[in-house]
């Protein structure tokens, strides 16, 4: 079983701005990706750097949750949007970049 942890608050407050049925399928989704199986092909896209996209598609809103793994077993969550456009915008993608990074170096401080 995967070990999913939020770094920083971006997942959280991105999360308490959901609707209860929102949340429910982000939930649902969150099980399935801490199991050990794989993830159906749809719910992940490789983005670049070592950064994923976790696609959410609720009745009315596309959820996009950005992560990495860190090893086999840790999904680390970085940041979050609901996506408007086809295409995931450079400056979440970027943020998402430095959030890796200041992962990193928080780490070995651990």
């Amino acid at each position: 079983m995967k070990q999913i942890i939020a770094f920083r608050d971006y997942y959280k407050e991105f999360y308490d701005s959901l609707s209860q049925d929102e949340k429910d399928k982000v939930d649902r989704t969150m099980v399935l990706m801490q199991s050990d199986s794989r993830m159906p092909a749809h719910y992940i896209k490789p983005l670049e750097e070592g950064i994923n996209e976790l696609r959410i598609t609720t009745a009315n809103k596309e959820l996009r949750i950005l992560f990495i793994y860190d090893g086999s077993r840790l999904v680390v969550l970085l940041n979050c949007l609901i996506k408007k456009t086809q295409k995931t915008p450079r400056a979440v993608i970027e943020k998402a970049i430095k959030l890796k990074k200041l992962y990193y170096e928080e780490k070995q401080t651990w």
